[in-house]
């Protein structure tokens, strides 16, 4: 369907230059081989030449003037051409006219004069004929008018749409830009980290990911400031650049936390390059006028040692730094040494996670939803958690790809719906009538069979109202429209509320996005946290709202700490919001405390 539209617009485009360069020869080889004197071919050529001159230019002004020069050239030549000639002429200079000037009033101007002229140079003619040619004038002049006047809204409607496509372009070229660069350090990002992997892995090379967090970053926050932090992960970035070698890629992952994307021969290799790096973080880093000394942990996997997938690879180095992170730090280590017992923890968890709900080991936590501008909590947001009865919490980062792996992630997505909207119905009931409730949608739950009407018959089964349930869905979800538009306009029929997840951390189309019945637009907190930082980042996070309020969108934005991100979303026109500086996800009594529900026990089946 895309490229029939591509194609239509084009002919749009096309067809009318055709039209005037077609008319405008059989207009002239008409004039030229009809007169007889010299005078009057010396005419017919100046109006070949200036019709020409007329359609090639591209200043409407010059259009006009050249135009008028040749119809003057035309008009002179005119009285020399035999009857018979005149009918097809006169049709021929409406047509050009009304496709050539934006305007009718070259048409009329044209049409009257053929009025006067016509009873005046061929008098000879019968009275009837001439009434019935000036007849046919009238009307032509009236259809080709009109025809002019739609020419010139479609230029204007062309134009119009030519500024707004070069604008979204534009907004489109900063967030491919801020899809691919953090902001912060000038470092390519996780998305063009992955986008790296994987290109290495297709060429089958060898490849060495090395996932370093800096060690105490957080007291350098705490005793120097967001400021000193933020310079120190700058000088970072530039110490990475400088040391490593050609053949690796330098990226930024997440807060203090980068990737080194290395080809290498022999494992040797990487651990003479790990080793060297640990070492040149023992100069300290001039920040102001102190020294801040920091060391770095470093977790290693090997492609295609450990694994073949991109997504495996960097899971696999981070677990291995963390594994150094909890004993001595300032070192480094391959997932080969903590493979044995990682697949063993990891094979557990697979198995135990399906009768986890069974064991009452799952439970919601709540995130409030404010209103920026008033403060109130407008809704909340249900999120999984897992205790193990052994091994303590696991965090949702950890056990949710386990779950979307093997199956059970469908079931957990079920009940979490169910049991979110039985404990929200309740606030409803105890005077919270309008609360509004948030639950994230995963891919493998979403393309399950019969998912939209597993979800009206949870709200049945509740009795909740569906125009207070937002479903979240995340833009990868979305690249398959064939599949997501029909279950989300399913969804929408009943009066339930979508919105777009994590937005512009993923590929970011905005046809795609013009495409979905969404509601609300979701703006990942890695953007949030150098919303304050920077000029070009808070001008793209507002660009951000922009283009969710040009597709009738009302925006979230998630992460917000501190009172000055909240103040500079309300600059932008950001209408809701959540994050630390308003509330930690809690358990229900936590919420009931914040919502104020004295009296719900009593109203608790």
């Amino acid at each position: 369907m895309n490229w029939m539209q591509a194609w239509t617009k084009r002919l749009m485009r096309i067809i009318p230059r055709i039209v005037i360069f077609l008319t405008a020869i059989s207009l002239s080889l008409n004039m030229i081989s009809s007169v007889s004197s010299p005078q009057g071919r010396m005419f017919a050529l100046l109006f070949a030449l200036f019709i020409f001159a007329s359609i090639l230019v591209q200043p409407l002004w010059l259009k006009y003037f050249l135009a008028v020069v040749a119809f003057v050239s035309f008009f002179n030549a005119l009285p020399e051409l035999a009857f018979d000639k005149l009918i097809s002429v006169m049709y021929l200079t409406l047509v050009i006219l009304a496709f050539l000037l934006p305007s009718p009033i070259p048409v009329f101007a044209a049409g009257g004069y053929y009025l006067y002229i016509t009873p005046v140079s061929w008098p000879e003619e019968s009275p009837e004929m001439l009434q019935a040619i000036l007849g046919g004038v009238v009307i032509n002049m009236i259809l080709y008018s009109l025809l002019a006047f739609y020419f010139r809204n479609l230029k204007k409607e062309n134009v119009a749409n030519a500024s707004l496509n070069a604008k979204l372009n534009e907004a489109f070229q900063q967030l491919e830009h801020m899809a691919y660069y953090d902001m912060l350090t000038g470092l390519p990002n996780r998305q063009s980290l992955m986008k790296h992997i994987d290109m290495a892995i297709v060429q089958k090379k060898p490849q060495a990911v090395l996932f370093l967090d800096l060690d105490q970053f957080k007291h350098v926050n705490d005793m120097m400031g967001h400021g000193a932090g933020d310079q120190l992960l700058r000088d970072v970035a530039g110490h990475l650049r400088q040391f490593a070698p050609p053949s690796c890629f330098v990226a930024r992952y997440a807060g203090d936390e980068f990737v080194l994307l290395c080809s290498y021969g022999r494992k040797e290799e990487i651990s003479d390059l790990a080793e060297r790096l640990v070492r040149s973080f023992q100069n300290p880093f001039h920040i102001g006028h102190k020294h801040i000394y920091t060391t770095t942990s470093i977790g290693i996997s090997l492609f295609p040692e450990d694994a073949e997938e991109g997504e495996t690879l960097i899971q696999y180095a981070d677990k291995t730094m963390y594994s150094i992170k909890r004993g001595d730090k300032n070192g480094y280590r391959f997932f080969s040494d903590i493979k044995n017992e990682e697949l063993l923890r990891q094979v557990r968890l697979a198995n135990d996670i399906r009768s986890a709900i069974t064991k009452n080991e799952m439970s919601i936590h709540y995130q409030p939803l404010v209103d920026l501008e008033t403060g109130e909590i407008r809704g909340v947001e249900a999120l999984l958690r897992w205790t193990h009865s052994e091994m303590g919490p696991i965090a949702p980062s950890h056990f949710i790809p386990l779950a979307e792996q093997n199956g059970a992630i469908v079931e957990l997505g079920e009940w979490v719906l169910e049991e979110a909207c039985s404990q929200v119905k309740r606030w409803h009931e105890a005077g919270v009538s309008r609360l509004a409730l948030a639950v994230n949608l995963s891919i493998r739950q979403f393309k399950s069979l019969n998912f939209s009407s597993k979800v009206v018959n949870i709200l049945e089964k509740t009795n909740f109202d569906p125009a207070l349930l937002e479903l979240e869905v995340t833009e990868s979800m979305m690249q398959s429209l064939e599949e997501s538009v029909p279950i989300l306009n399913e969804l929408k029929s009943h009066g339930i509320k979508i919105s777009i997840d994590d937005f512009g951390t993923g590929y970011s189309s905005l046809s795609v996005l013009g495409q979905l019945p969404l509601d609300y637009l979701k703006i990942d907190r890695s953007f949030t946290k150098e919303l304050t930082g920077a000029a070009s980042s808070a001008s793209i996070v507002k660009l951000i709202v922009d283009i969710g309020h040009s597709m009738n969108l009302q925006v979230i934005c998630e992460g917000i700490e501190t009172k000055q991100e909240v103040e500079a979303l309300l600059q932008f026109g950001c209408e809701f919001g959540q994050g630390y500086y308003f509330h930690r996800p809690s358990p229900p009594n936590e919420i009931e405390r914040l919502l104020d529900l004295k009296h719900l026990h009593n109203t608790k089946v």
